[in-house]
């Protein structure tokens, strides 16, 4: 069944209709469409895709409202797409957020159109969404890319409907161009001799050897890279990127539709029989994105981290890609290879009513204080907080799973 909240069942805007659905299982029921756009999409974040959304709506967000907005042409094609969550708000607001943000790190969530009608959607879903404000409180766009022209176009419709719109930076991703050799590109590393000198020492090792997961050995591949992560994070207190339990599962249940697309590049590397360092990276459209990794701790005077990490980075090279992308996070080990950088947005939408206002305040107080408690709180302490609260909240979202 079609929704006609909270916004009109179509808004026309040019030669696109916007319809909305409310149904769950309607995630399920666009997959080839769904996938056909994706592949069609200018450069699409893989986060985008709808194995990576239906997959994580089925593991954190089936208790949650869903908003899917479908862009539509004359013909009945699919043009554009958004998908949006509900979630909880703090004094009972009607707040929505992009589908895939929080938990799994998820950069550059936008609306997925075709590059032909990438404008008139973007344009449509932002009117379709002023039309329905008098039935929602607040938007919470997060982990937008930075300059993207959805920013633009919300604002341009919500301003007639006195919305209130707050952009703030998010954060910032390290990447590069793929343009030379990897010889040209190693020249200007910071710490070149050294990776040399890693590389060099570790191939001298018996059994060394660097492989990438065949799509039939995926599921062996996430186990390696599940275990090197923990471990690798043990020593600080466990990772606030995928922590053990539901978080865990996600990966284990998107890691074989992502090798089926062709996109999962998992890099182990072995000494002997065992991995000791893996890279858990994605490959889609000529561009490759450094999504996580974990090494042993007891050859970490060794870097295999390092060292498989200028591997994927040869390989970029060697297989003519365009781009590498690190995706969020400035740590030391992903700028010495990368002298680029891109950066996220939120987007922030208020109703003009008292709720939301009310909602907005709140938040902002929380907020607030959260900085305050931050401030004075050693840095290891609040860390074993953050991973406890995503722990946490993984496991509430994960209670209930959908089909």
């Amino acid at each position: 069944m079609t929704s006609t909240m909270p916004g009109p069942a179509a808004e026309r805007a040019g030669v696109l209709t916007v319809v909305e659905h409310r149904e769950p299982a309607r995630l399920a029921a666009l997959k080839e469409e769904w996938s056909a756009l994706f592949d069609a999409a200018q450069a699409p974040s893989p986060f985008l895709s709808w194995e990576w959304l239906h997959t994580f709506h089925r593991c954190f967000a089936a208790r949650r409202p869903l908003w899917l907005l479908e862009a539509r042409d004359r013909a009945a094609r699919l043009a554009g797409l958004l998908v949006l969550s509900g979630r909880p708000g703090l004094v009972g607001e009607r707040r929505w957020g992009l589908l895939g943000n929080g938990l799994t790190g998820a950069d550059g969530l936008d609306v997925l159109a075709l590059p032909e009608y990438a404008g008139a959607a973007r344009e449509a879903f932002a009117r379709a969404l002023a039309a329905g404000a008098a039935a929602w409180d607040v938007l919470d766009l997060e982990d937008l890319p930075c300059g993207s022209p959805t920013v633009a176009a919300l604002r341009a419709a919500m301003t007639a409907r006195g919305v209130r719109a707050q952009v703030e930076r998010g954060f910032v991703c390290p990447g590069f161009v793929v343009r030379g050799t990897f010889e040209e590109h190693l020249a200007r590393i910071r710490r070149r001799e050294t990776y040399v000198r890693r590389v060099r020492w570790l191939e001298k090792q018996p059994g060394f050897r660097i492989e990438i997961a065949a799509a039939g050995d995926a599921a062996a591949a996430m186990e390696d890279f599940l275990r090197l992560h923990r471990l690798r994070w043990e020593v600080e207190g466990g990772s606030s990127g995928i922590p053990p339990g539901p978080v865990e599962e996600f990966h284990r249940e998107v890691a074989p539709l992502l090798a089926a697309r062709g996109w999962l590049r998992m890099y182990r590397l072995f000494v002997g029989r065992d991995a000791i360092a893996a890279v858990y990276g994605l490959e889609v459209g000529r561009r490759f994105f450094y999504y996580q990794s974990g090494y042993d701790p007891a050859w970490s005077a060794r870097s295999p981290g390092v060292v498989l990490v200028g591997r994927t980075v040869a390989d970029a090279y060697a297989r003519g890609l365009t781009d590498y992308d690190f995706l969020r996070g400035t740590e030391a080990y992903k700028l010495d290879w990368a002298w680029d950088r891109r950066e996220t947005c939120s987007v922030r939408l208020q109703a003009p009513s008292l709720r939301a206002g009310t909602a907005v305040a709140a938040e902002e107080a929380f907020r607030a204080a959260r900085g305050l408690a931050r401030s004075v709180a050693p840095e290891k302490m609040w860390g074993a907080l953050r991973r406890a609260r995503r722990s946490l909240e993984a496991s509430a979202l994960a209670g209930a799973r959908g089909g």
